[in-house]
Parts: structure tokens; C-alpha cells; sequence
């Protein structure tokens, strides 16, 4: 495994393809676009244009600006689909914001990405495995 860090979160590229995105136990401040920014740009060299890699993105459990999120759904990683982790009450809140917000949209290269929650990590590794070995039998 590798893993990589902005201010904000830790992001752990699996050998299996599988892309876990995590917060920092010691941020504490409230996201900003800039890191947002910063964070975008980190998952995309991490994503370096491979096509069989997907997102484990754990929820915070604190809210997240519309606009941020919005600047999540709108960037373009490659992934074949997101998982949400949701591991608390709130984490659950901002995870259907997202879901809601981002439901058949597409992202800034056109593409509509498989997203879905999970509260179990490891029915979201499964889900997410499926997904890449879908996409390479088309």
C-alpha cells in the first residue's frame, strides 16, 4: 500500500486498485475550497490516468459546503465507480447530500460514475471489485 497526505485527508492506493480516501484525525478546521483544491489535484496523480482503479471515499462527520461537494462530483479521477463510506449519524447526512447532488450528473470529462453508500467497509470493497471487473468485460 501507499499512501499519500494533504492537510486535510489521507489518501491509501491498495494493491487491488482500490483508492481509500480518509480524513485526518488532526484536521480540525472547515474545508475551504483551497483544500479541496489541493486534495482534487493529490487523487488525481494518485489516479494517474489508470483505468481500473476505483474510490473508497470515507464520509466526514461534519458538514461539507454544497459547493464543495460539488467541486468533488465534477472532478475527473478515471475511477469506474465510487463507494461512500458512511460511518456515523452525520456521516450518512452529508453522503445523501452528495448522492443527491450528484445522481446522473456528469463529471467535467462527461462521464456519469457508479456511485453508492455503504456503512460495511468490506461490502464496499466487494461492490467496488465488481464494478472494475464489469467494466473490463465491455
Amino acid at each position: 500500500m501507499i499512501e499519500y497526505k494533504t492537510r486535510a485527508i489521507t489518501i491509501t492506493l491498495r494493491p487491488n486498485g482500490i483508492i481509500h480516501v480518509s480524513n485526518n484525525e488532526d484536521w480540525n478546521e472547515l474545508d475551504t475550497l483551497e483544500s479541496t483544491q489541493e486534495n482534487i489535484t493529490l487523487l488525481k496523480e494518485v489516479f494517474d490516468g489508470q483505468p481500473d482503479r476505483c474510490l473508497l471515499f470515507e464520509m466526514p462527520n461534519r458538514h461539507v459546503r454544497k459547493e464543495l461537494l460539488d467541486c468533488y462530483q465534477r472532478a475527473e479521477w478515471g475511477e469506474v465507480a465510487i463507494a461512500l463510506l458512511l460511518t456515523s449519524y452525520g456521516a450518512k447526512i452529508v453522503g445523501n447530500l452528495y448522492l443527491k447532488l450528484s445522481k446522473n450528473k456528469p463529471n467535467e470529462a462527461g462521464r456519469v460514475v457508479p456511485t453508492k453508500l455503504f456503512s460495511n467497509e468490506e461490502i464496499a470493497e466487494t461492490w467496488l471489485l465488481e464494478q472494475v471487473k464489469a467494466q473490463k468485460n465491455k
